[in-house]
């Protein structure tokens, strides 16, 4: 075990042999010691045997006295709410890091008393890791704003939080990387890179959401996995030529399933998250479009993200439209396109949605990426 486990009060550990371990509840009261052995703190039966215990001695519950306004009550009833069950896998697995790191950093603190100079150091202290460090802010607030109206704090001290940028993280492909990926890769990775930047969706979305039952004449109807935002995505022949070949296998293989993500891995089996991203660093690898570690990276080199895919499509678009705004529609095509909730995020990108009837026609903007791959099928007009 590692000798940084930290352990919960009135737990000791003892180790002999030079490889056993062996953990006590112990505890000395007016001179006397009562200790009583305790399972291992990563097997299923430590956590009863350690109320127990604490029962035995103190008469109550370890969290009896616990602070009803205290982070450590809030992080509690926070994973009990609508809120938290209704998250999404991927985003509730996020949400769990946060709340974890808010236990464990602020756990015995009433959560009124935390400033955004703790928020900021908490911060500061993942900062070395921009991505990680922002989306644990972005769930922190989540978490405060929730138990801001349930009486645990007047103030969200999330709020003003100096952030890192995160370099490269939605900086769009360059022409030539974009296209090497799309006529080298393997199949079954140029099939949701080319869904990503023909939709602008996010990976998740794409992955997961990308259905049978969602797509009706050309459109994709997405609720969106962050958002929740219900985002009608016209869907480029390329993206449709993709659909019908996904169709055409799960007719082959007798598969009979509406909700069954269309796009597959190469067992054609739907993808998952955590199985897509190894195949798409190790994709990227092969095909030298990033070194094999992150410190291999050159200075100022370009660094290839899958949500730079998105920025991709966005950055197409509004070039485009920057070009004749008053034929095009200006920035509000784009907007509409990645049909954002937040502000923030709209000017990020300098978009948000206003009008479902301009999207058909925004995929006459988006320019062929490369030379579409012949097994796609041919995508021009007749």
């Amino acid at each position: 075990m590692a000798a940084d486990l930290r352990l919960e009060d009135y737990v000791i550990r003892k180790q002999r042999g030079g490889y056993r371990e062996y953990f006590y509840f112990r505890v000395v009261r007016d001179g006397k010691e009562t200790r009583m052995p305790l399972p291992h703190p990563f097997s299923a039966e430590y956590r009863a045997a350690y109320d127990a215990a604490h029962q035995a001695v103190f008469g109550m519950a370890p969290n009896a006295l616990a602070s009803p306004t205290g982070v450590a009550e809030l992080v509690r009833q926070h994973r009990l709410s609508e809120k938290y069950k209704r998250l999404p896998a991927a985003s509730k697995s996020g949400r769990n890091l946060a709340l974890d790191l808010m236990g464990e950093r602020w756990g015995k603190f009433e959560a009124s008393a935390i400033r955004p100079i703790h928020v900021q150091a908490l911060y500061d202290s993942l900062s070395d890791r921009p991505a990680t460090a922002n989306r644990r802010l972005d769930d922190i607030s989540s978490v405060f704003g929730w138990g801001r109206t349930r009486g645990f704090a007047d103030v969200n001290p999330c709020r003003k939080i100096e952030r890192v940028e995160s370099e490269g993280s939605y900086e769009p492909w360059p022409e030539a990387d974009l296209a090497t990926l799309i006529e080298k890769g393997r199949p079954e990775i140029v099939k949701v890179v080319l869904a990503a930047v023909y939709t602008s969706q996010r990976r998740g979305d794409v992955l997961l959401r990308l259905q049978d039952h969602t797509v009706d004449g050309g459109v994709w109807y997405l609720s969106q996995g962050k958002t929740g935002t219900a985002v009608p995505v016209p869907l480029h022949p390329v993206v449709l030529a993709i659909i019908d070949i996904e169709r055409a296998a799960r007719r082959k293989a007798a598969i009979v399933d509406p909700k069954r993500p269309l796009l597959t891995n190469s067992r054609g089996k739907p993808w998952t998250p955590s199985g897509f991203g190894a195949s798409w660093t190790k994709e990227l690898i092969r095909l030298k479009l990033r070194p094999a570690t992150v410190a291999e990276y050159a200075e100022g080199a370009f660094q290839p993200t899958f949500h730079g895919l998105r920025h991709t499509n966005a950055t197409m678009i509004a070039n485009a439209v920057a070009r004749n705004p008053e034929i095009f529609g200006g920035i509000d095509r784009v907007k509409s396109m990645l049909g954002h909730l937040s502000e923030r995020m709209a000017k990020h990108y300098t978009r948000r949605a206003k009008g479902e009837h301009m999207n058909a026609a925004t995929m006459l903007l988006i320019p062929e990426i490369g030379n579409t791959p012949a097994w796609i099928g041919n995508t021009e007009a007749d």
